[in-house]
């Protein structure tokens, strides 16, 4: 029998697909290789997660102009990448 799937579970996986779009899956060999401290894998990993990190990192600012506006806060964006590059770091999968 199939497990229903609750409005926010349809709710987030909508919105990863709006997100990362339809671009295709992190590659095995990518994500062993980040685990093992490979700094081109890690980069592509975060890559990966770029437009999500984006996503997460915007925040509403007033212009010069005194008009309000979205845009990118870099230190939340650093903060949210060092934490990626962190968990990667941490996992195993193997365990």
């Amino acid at each position: 029998m199939k497990s229903k799937k609750m409005p926010n579970d349809i709710f987030m996986e909508n919105m990863r697909k709006n997100i990362f779009g339809k671009k295709q899956k992190l590659k095995t060999k990518t994500i062993l290789l980040a685990t093992s401290g490979d700094p081109d894998a890690l980069m592509e990993i975060v890559d990966a997660y770029k437009p999500y990190i984006e996503k997460l990192s915007m925040r509403v600012v007033i212009g010069d102009d005194g008009q309000y506006r979205e845009a990118v806060d870099e230190t939340v964006k650093r903060t949210l990448e060092t934490g990626l590059i962190a968990a990667i770091m941490k996992f195993n999968p193997y365990r």
